[in-house]
């Protein structure tokens, strides 16, 4: 019993330590998704973590829009918001404008979202952070 909580713990916190080092702040309160996250390793094919909260959409967006170094993709919809972040503004010298390049991670925030695994919806809001 003590090995699965310490295993679970350690596991938490490598999830958490993934999202961190790119600059890409954790929702604070967010429990880490073993299951989303291994979806997206495994299936996806792509480095990164899921997190889930009771929080509303609005309100998880509202805290990736205002931290430093994260730019919106578009706009929020009811139910999703992406952002990209660790971007570089260069100028473009044949569109003759600076325009966002290189982002190092791409966040989703979805409310309501499919469990792949279980094919259901779920009504809390999940957050993706990937690393592209």
């Amino acid at each position: 019993m003590r090995t699965a909580a310490l295993a679970a713990l350690l596991a938490a916190q490598a999830l958490t330590a993934a999202a961190q080092p790119a600059g890409v702040a954790v929702y604070p309160g967010a429990k880490p998704d073993a299951a989303t996250t291994d979806f997206l390793r495994r299936q996806m094919g792509v480095e990164g973590a899921a997190y889930r909260t009771g929080d509303a959409l609005q309100k998880v967006a509202a805290f990736y829009q205002a931290q430093p170094g994260v730019q919106p993709m578009g706009e929020a919809t009811k139910d999703s918001a992406a952002f990209v972040a660790g971007c570089k503004e260069e100028f473009n010298a044949v569109m003759k404008k600076k325009m966002t390049t290189g982002c190092t991670h791409h966040v989703t925030v979805q409310n309501p979202w499919m469990d792949m695994k279980t094919g259901k919806m779920v009504q809390d809001t999940l957050v993706s952070i990937v690393k592209q």
